[in-house]
């Protein structure tokens, strides 16, 4: 029996993670990896349905307070995590399984790490459930 390895799906701004470092390379490097232009344009549909495809966690990658390409993206984004942390409780998910991080990456290089973050912590919580139910992929 192989050892549980969660999927974790990433989305990253383009204007503060990995922007000099080439998408190919970076796709290679970070398995379920998304760029996003911001992440204020990411919908919360988008979040949910990572869920519901199998994913065991999330990870939102944003810009820092203040240094939004687009304004106030990253404030937009956190509003949606902090409410789609509720909704995840109201479905007997634990809220841990969506995480937001605010920084600059350019090369991408802790990407991968924050990653191997959230993955030590999802093995803990085990595979993704739904009101005691698993989620099928």
């Amino acid at each position: 029996m192989q050892p549980y390895e969660p999927t974790i799906i990433c989305f990253s701004c383009c204007f503060g993670w990995g922007y000099l470092t080439g998408r190919d390379v970076l796709s290679v490097r970070i398995k379920h990896w998304v760029p996003v232009i911001c992440s204020g344009k990411l919908d919360s549909t988008h979040i949910m349905k990572a869920f519901r495809e199998g994913a065991d966690g999330v990870l939102i990658l944003g810009c820092p307070d203040g240094d939004c390409h687009f304004q106030d993206g990253n404030y937009q984004t956190r509003k949606k995590v902090h409410l789609l942390h509720k909704v995840l409780a109201s479905y007997g998910i634990d809220p841990r399984r969506l995480r937001m991080e605010l920084g600059t990456d350019p090369d991408g290089d802790t990407i991968p790490k924050l990653i191997q973050n959230m993955g030590r912590e999802l093995r803990q919580l085990g595979p993704l459930k739904v009101n005691g139910q698993a989620v099928e992929a």
